[in-house]
């Protein structure tokens, strides 16, 4: 049967575009526009609405523009609520650490909650390495400092291309610092001014560090950085060899927490409470195996980090799980768009994470070619060609996603893979085998000899995944480099896109005008 394009099918598609571009346009007229002037156009617009409830047309576009004033007035409250002043000259204050340090030249960074006399606010911090008594390498998450250091509004430099400044504000930070190796040293820090959630997180990074002790005893410096990457979320021990490997070959996802770890995580939920269910049918109900999985779920994104791309496929997957205990049609498109609102609400700023971005046009672009490829080669049923069938399903995933990511990859980065298809069939299985397997690594960690055949085994595959890409990436033509693309030919080439989905959707019939 054809389905029928018919936008009323997509309520949330049709309130993401101008939500997205109210944000846009709010932020880039930050300068020029207050909050209070979009709230009043805002207002005005909410009872124009009102009063034109006779006339469909007329009111719907009127409700589209409504929303376009609240992306506005959204990102004009998030930057107004991230306006401080800090003082012209140096304070003591007291921080907690909420990042490993991490050395660069002479300096470590780091990043610190300072506890000002109004609120907490995070700051990038530059210390001045000592390097006679190297107090700075007993530093870690979760320790409390107190410093006598100017705080400054991040600025950028005079010959900077890239816009660090606005960056920092967009992720949170509201303050630098540079700090002597003369200017600090310990101290305890009360909590009591940070939020219940910056205390939850500050918590998570706490445990996850315990966690990053546990991997290290079972694994060399090399496999440790993967593995912790795909499972902790921390790519700090990766090498810049390694990363250049994985972006050359377009595997660089399966390093970066996002919807593949989080889908493979929930798979795996999913498998071990359906044995439950089976077993102990009364203690394990459906909609109890569901919390479950969903308690589980969301305590992993707050262990990792709460990264875009988790929370994005966190929230998915709570959507997803629900519908399917209410029985209703699933709708993937309209639950990737009714996500993407949710996290512009709470924080519109994300619209210009890189990846966010990345996170949701790959999602889209596989939820709507997918198909489509897929079913460009018929292989039938049969059982012999099930790992045919299992290939070319991730071959197809792969070509999906880089249809979607390929020209975002190109604005940014200035690159595409050429090999991208070919690495995703290493890095994803080998993906497949050591998030489950590090998982049960951690749980056998009492029982020593156990784990030691754990690790071996996470350590071969691990191994495998670096050499083959390495091998791949050794070849030329890997990437085509130095691509240039402007802001205009990137929205043509998604307009493009779309148009090209259209047609060949209603000429394979699957869909129809209506």
């Amino acid at each position: 049967m054809k389905k029928k394009i018919d936008l009323l099918m997509y309520p949330s598609v049709k309130l993401l575009v101008p939500l997205a571009l109210g944000i846009a346009v709010g932020d880039a007229l930050e300068e020029y526009i207050t909050s209070v002037v979009w709230w009043v156009i805002m207002v005005c617009m909410i009872i124009i609405t009102y009063f034109t409830w006779k006339m469909k047309y007329i009111q719907s576009l009127l409700l589209l523009s409504t929303v376009f004033l609240i992306g506005g007035t959204l990102v004009s409250m998030k930057r107004q609520s991230s306006e401080i002043r800090l003082p012209d000259t140096p304070i003591t204050f007291k921080a907690v650490l909420l990042s490993n340090p991490i050395v660069h030249g002479k300096v470590v960074q780091v990043d610190l909650m300072a506890m000002t006399k109004d609120r907490p606010i995070m700051v990038r911090a530059s210390i001045l390495r000592d390097t006679i008594t190297n107090r700075y390498r007993t530093l870690q998450i979760g320790d409390g400092i107190e410093a006598t250091a100017y705080l400054e509004k991040p600025m950028n430099f005079s010959d900077a291309t890239f816009d660090y400044a606005r960056w920092l504000k967009r992720h949170g930070y509201l303050a630098e610092t540079f700090i002597l190796y003369n200017q600090w040293q310990r101290a305890k820090v009360s909590l009591r001014q940070m939020s219940f959630l910056q205390r939850t997180s500050l918590a998570a990074g706490i445990y996850r560090l315990r966690l990053m002790r546990l991997l290290e005893r079972n694994f060399d410096r090399t496999h440790l950085a993967i593995v912790s990457a795909m499972t902790l979320g921390d790519k700090s021990l990766i090498d810049k060899d390694v990363k250049e490997d994985y972006s050359l070959t377009g595997a660089s996802h399966v390093l970066a927490l996002s919807g593949l770890h989080l889908t493979i995580l929930y798979g795996l939920l999913v498998f071990l409470l359906g044995k439950c269910e089976r077993l102990f049918p009364r203690l394990f109900r459906r909609a109890v195996c569901e919390i479950l999985i969903l308690l589980i779920l969301w305590g992993y994104v707050i262990l990792v980090g709460m990264s875009s791309s988790v929370i994005r496929s966190a929230v998915m997957l709570t959507i997803y799980s629900f519908v399917t205990l209410l029985n209703r049609v699933r709708l993937s498109v309209n639950t990737l768009a009714l996500t993407a609102i949710i996290l512009l609400i709470i924080n519109p700023y994300q619209l210009f994470d890189i990846s966010f971005q990345l996170s949701f046009i790959s999602v889209w672009s596989i939820l709507l070619f997918y198909p489509l490829i897929y079913e460009l080669i018929p292989l039938g049923y049969g059982k012999l060609l099930s790992p045919v069938r299992w290939v070319w399903g991730m071959i197809a995933v792969s070509c999906a996603a880089q249809l979607g990511t390929a020209p975002l990859i190109a604005y940014y980065f200035g690159r595409v893979s050429t090999v991208f298809a070919i690495s995703s069939l290493v890095a994803i299985p080998c993906t497949m085998v050591i998030i489950p397997a590090t998982f049960c690594l951690l749980i056998l960690t009492p029982l020593p000899s156990i784990a030691y055949y754990v690790s071996k085994f996470i350590s071969i595959i691990t191994e495998y995944m670096n050499t083959s890409l390495h091998w791949l990436a050794s070849h030329p033509y890997t990437s085509i480099e130095n691509i240039h693309i402007t802001l205009l030919q990137l929205f043509i080439y998604y307009f493009m896109l779309m148009a090209i989905w259209i047609m060949w959707s209603f000429l394979a019939g699957k869909i129809e005008f209506k």
